[in-house]
């Protein structure tokens, strides 16, 4: 996908802003307005909004019918980045400082809360509203406990009881995958399988455009994770997840299978540190370097997103099945 490409499918993606905006303003008193809206103005690619409504005029519908199911999947997106600054202590997001830092914790988690209550605003106009709060909630559940399996591949920096209980120490692959395919990739299968009922699609358009979708977000996830440790702009902090920890990130899990015992256990130390200093985080970037993680996780990554544009054979060749197969080609091809 070409820089023009990016540019035209994040122009779709924001068609969405207009109801969400809309949505924040429908009973939130005036001067809190400003704060609802202030994650949204930040920014933000607007990939899984656009997969809605090209997965809506890929299996034949109306792409204007995919607004309001876009908005949706816009919307349970940035809840769950909200929340997730808030229980990982986030500072920047897509390059300016997060909601909690601007606002405060307290703050930043009524945003949060009111998100989730204008969920149901725009679930209740959508077609198929049945089916869409039904796969709405089902993603977010997914999610939720995406968001569980990741605090429990944390190594240090909390105390809470179940986490010390369950903390997750020798990771396999397999494992990782579960966690990325419900914090991640059950949004994109939802976007997917939305769009495809905004488009009143049967189904077995709709089971491959939710495929599609999984497929396509273990793929962002797994760049999103190349990108945090081996990347140089990515408009957040860089190698967060060693800042937070974290031991369910693909470039690491990798890593660590190919670090001698030595470098193995430094690499792990540095994790289970109780404060990861910037020298610590070159330290592990550079010990990343030298094994052929990245290489190796790009290469999972693009099998993932070839096995996702087979799921788009089921449908009719138009410009808007060329434009999911390019919008999957992007997230490979992202250096952000």
């Amino acid at each position: 996908m070409t820089q023009r490409d990016l540019e035209r499918t994040i122009r779709l993606g924001r068609r969405v802003d207009p109801a969400i905006l809309a949505a924040l303003g429908n009973g939130s008193a005036k001067d809190f307005r400003p704060s609802l809206n202030y994650h949204f103005e930040a920014g933000g690619k607007r990939i899984r909004a656009a997969m809605v409504v090209l997965c809506c005029g890929a299996a034949g519908g109306r792409p204007e019918r995919a607004i309001r199911p876009a908005a949706v999947v816009e919307m349970i997106h940035n809840y769950s980045l909200v929340m997730d600054d808030l229980i990982d202590r986030g500072e920047v997001r897509r390059g300016r400082s997060t909601v909690r830092v601007v606002l405060g914790d307290s703050v930043a988690l009524l945003v949060a809360m009111f998100y989730r209550e204008v969920l149901d605003d725009l679930i209740q106009d959508c077609p198929s509203t049945d089916e869409v709060r039904r796969i709405a909630v089902n993603a977010m559940k997914e999610i939720i406990d995406g968001e569980r399996l990741d605090l429990l591949f944390e190594q240090a920096g909390r105390e809470d009881p179940y986490l010390l209980k369950n903390r997750v120490v020798r990771p396999s692959f397999d494992l990782y995958l579960d966690m990325v395919g419900k914090k991640t990739a059950a949004l994109f299968e939802a976007a997917g399988q939305i769009g495809a009922h905004a488009a009143r699609a049967n189904r077995h358009v709709i089971r491959s455009l939710g495929l599609f979708g999984w497929k396509a977000g273990l793929a962002f996830q797994i760049m999103d994770d190349v990108l945090d440790i081996c990347g140089d702009k990515t408009g957040k902090q860089q190698a967060k997840d060693v800042v937070e920890h974290k031991l369910g990130n693909a470039a690491i899990i990798v890593a660590l299978r190919f670090l001698s015992t030595k470098k193995r256990s430094e690499l792990r130390s540095i994790l289970s540190s109780e404060q990861v200093s910037n020298k610590m985080v070159s330290r592990a970037r550079a010990l990343v370097a030298e094994t052929p993680a990245e290489t190796d996780c790009r290469e999972i990554a693009v099998k993932y997103m070839q096995e996702a544009k087979k799921h788009l054979r089921i449908l009719k060749e138009s410009s808007y099945r060329q434009e999911l197969s390019r919008l999957a080609e992007e997230i490979i091809d992202r250096s952000y």
